[in-house]
């Protein structure tokens, strides 16, 4: 069956369901699982296959690249409200646009469906404040589909779209295509989630990330887990193949401060490879304890890694494991249970600040009606994309511009805007962007323990 063309979803405040994530599953012979949104307006984003087999973008059967579909759609849909736009009609004229280059299906489908409920309250709250000089800011949503190729074209599209700026992609094995293809069509894009080091710096001026760079998080981790655990020597590792991000981790990022510290990888040579699609986890667990570790590196998604905790449980396997960013989610520390699973993050979502607590409580109100089942707390890179969102409206503001704005012109102020940014106050925190485009945060270590994460 061939791939449908992409799909553009033009957005101001529109109902969240129509952002429910979907399995990243297919079925037996190309199809897909949709769920029916209880929204009139149909919103479905076809899937397509969740890795692709070459990095250069080619044109999808039956479209071109640089022009898909779109769908159109405003008004708040959440809340009752009468009036909405066929599908099909053209973009509103009279908004500020940011493109969001996102993983909405795949395998990062449930960082999307969260990471489009966080940037969307951040829309609301600025569009219910008047805007920017009196404009609302509206979303061009393009489906990356978890996919290095499909996120190239979807920057294609948002830059023809004459979005000012481009808040995605969240994974590292994204940014590494959409980074570059940004930086050649002179389009700001900023990653809520991207923590491979060197990606923004090698893709200087236009891209930036407001997350937090691995390298960080496992130094100080590392460091720490040596502390705790003074007589640990032997760490098995694990590794999804297949995924950019988790392979530089386990193969680049862990190996220096882990050797610095003492630690021996064990299986080095003989990592254990774990797919993505997996659903048994006992073979790979009894190949763990056969190794006999004192630590387990976890490099693979989390979705997978709370599967293998409850199987590690079932085989009495409680020795303890960490990982790199994206973990501190409700779903693995449900998981672990009295194991000790450790990660890192640059966000505490129990802040005591007042923007803080709003947002977590706001957020988690969304997730429980939108994506029932899935994490509640917010994740850095949902407080990334609520703050990313907040600061491109701030720079819009500073440059000035309107409706009728020039994009490109927008475009280079927005970027010089973000590369003097200082000490903004953010979730929590206060950020600034370094010389390398990245957003200079605290780092913050987490372990798990009676079923949820700790900050340690």
């Amino acid at each position: 069956m061939p791939r449908p063309p992409p799909v553009t979803t033009i957005l101001s405040s529109v109902c969240i369901p129509r952002l429910r994530a979907r399995t990243s599953r297919a079925l037996p012979g190309g199809s897909d699982v949709r769920r029916p949104c209880p929204c009139p307006i149909d919103v479905s984003t076809p899937t397509g296959p969740g890795r692709p087999t070459r990095q250069t973008p080619r044109p999808t059967p039956g479209g071109d690249t640089m022009n898909p579909r779109r769908r159109v759609l405003s008004g708040l849909a959440a809340t009752g409200l009468a009036g909405l736009p066929a599908i099909g009609r053209a973009q509103s004229q009279d908004t500020l646009k940011i493109g969001l280059n996102v993983e909405r299906t795949g395998v990062a489908a449930s960082y999307g469906g969260h990471m489009l409920i966080a940037a969307q309250i951040a829309l609301e709250e600025l569009n219910a404040a008047g805007g920017v000089g009196g404009s609302k800011l509206e979303f061009v949503i393009e489906d990356n589909r978890s996919s290095p190729e499909q996120a190239v074209i979807a920057t294609r599209n948002l830059e023809k779209a004459g979005v000012l700026s481009m808040l995605g992609p969240i994974q590292s094995s994204q940014c590494r295509t959409a980074f570059p293809a940004a930086n050649r069509a002179s389009l700001v894009a900023i990653s809520p989630g991207s923590g491979a080091p060197g990606l923004t710096a090698q893709n200087r001026p236009w891209t930036f990330r407001n997350a937090a760079i691995d390298q960080f998080i496992i130094d100080e981790l590392v460091a720490t887990l040596r502390k705790r655990y003074p007589n640990a020597k032997n760490v098995v590792a694990l590794l999804e193949a297949k995924d950019a991000y988790t392979t530089f981790l386990v193969k680049t990022v862990a190996p220096p401060p882990l050797e610095k510290n003492g630690f021996t990888i064990v299986n080095k040579d003989a990592l254990i490879e774990i797919p993505a699609e997996t659903t048994d986890y006992s073979v790979f667990v009894t190949r763990i304890k056969a190794l006999n570790p004192d630590l387990v590196l976890l490099g693979i998604q989390f979705e997978s890694a709370a599967r293998l905790l409850r199987e590690a449980q079932r085989q009495k396997l409680t020795v303890p494991m960490f990982a790199g960013l994206g973990y501190v989610t409700d779903s693995v520390a449900d998981a672990a249970k009295d194991m000790e699973v450790w990660a890192g993050q640059p966000f505490d979502p129990n802040a005591a600040d007042a923007a803080t607590q709003a947002f977590v409580k706001t957020f988690k109100a969304h997730v429980e009606k939108e994506l029932p089942g899935q994490y509640t707390t917010p994740t850095y890179i949902d407080a990334g994309a609520y703050e990313t969102v907040r600061i491109l409206a701030d720079a819009f503001k500073a440059a000035g511009a309107t409706p009728k704005s020039n994009p490109a012109e927008v475009r280079t102020k927005v970027r010089d805007y973000l590369a003097g940014l200082k000490s903004y106050q953010g979730l929590g925190n206060s950020l600034s962007i370094n010389a390398d485009g990245d957003a200079v945060k605290p780092t913050l270590l987490y372990r798990t323990g009676g079923g949820k994460w700790t900050k340690v």
